[in-house]
């Protein structure tokens, strides 16, 4: 049976705000914010979360939000598709531990550039390739935007919370094996993967970008 931890997250949360509030003389509370639920769908189509808005704000932008560095790597998988990501180990928001994956927007002309400038190459066992950047390329990997961003929070997020948060969602895709299922919300660029056996992943892309993400998904129910 899965330990949930989040509901004394919100508890201690809730406690807090109510000692402010009969504290004489205290300075009223300020509103929680940057919530994994928290996501602000914007009129040109991208998203606002966490502080960001997803295809605009760039990775030192992030990093400035999240207080956390960065660690900037080009993956190459066997079939030739290649993405640069920066990962940030230990990030704590509104009283969640979590870590973050940013995807960051690089056309294939300058991804093709990195990877001949690539200060190394480590061969992964997943059937990967990691690249280290130059140190010429670091400032363009901190000028690019943020186009996708995936959250793992280290505390398990119930689904009975989850429809609380998020509410039902548009499209549910199970993958093979049923022990892990994906629960759509186009109009907020979330893909929510729910695991009966581990803790949730959170991945965003801006609205208009979501069927990006949801196209390879819908696969599975096809083979």
């Amino acid at each position: 049976m899965r330990k949930t931890v989040f509901w004394p997250v919100l508890l201690a949360s809730l406690i807090a705000v109510v000692v402010a509030v009969l504290l004489p003389g205290g300075p009223p509370p300020e509103p929680p914010h940057d919530l994994p639920w928290q996501i602000e769908p914007l009129p040109n189509g991208d998203s606002r979360v966490f502080g960001i808005e997803l295809g605009r704000s760039s990775l030192g932008e992030l990093e400035q939000q999240l207080k956390e560095p960065a660690e900037i790597s080009l993956f190459v998988s066997d079939t030739g598709g290649r993405t640069v990501e920066a990962y940030f180990n230990s990030v704590m928001l509104s009283g969640i531990k979590a870590r973050f994956v940013a995807t960051l927007d690089f056309d294939e002309a300058a991804l093709q550039g990195l990877f001949d400038r690539g200060a190394r190459i480590e061969t992964l066992a997943v059937g990967r390739r990691k690249v280290t950047l130059s140190d010429d390329d670091l400032p363009r990997a901190y000028r690019a935007a943020v186009v996708a961003l995936t959250y793992l929070p280290r505390i398990d997020l119930e689904p009975e919370v989850l429809r609380k948060r998020f509410g039902e969602p548009a499209e549910r895709i199970a993958e093979p094996g049923g022990k892990i299922e994906h629960w759509l919300y186009p109009a907020k660029g979330l893909d929510l993967v729910v695991d009966a056996e581990g803790k949730e992943i959170l991945q965003y892309v801006p609205p208009r970008r979501f069927e990006r993400l949801a196209g390879p998904l819908r696969k599975l129910n096809q083979k």
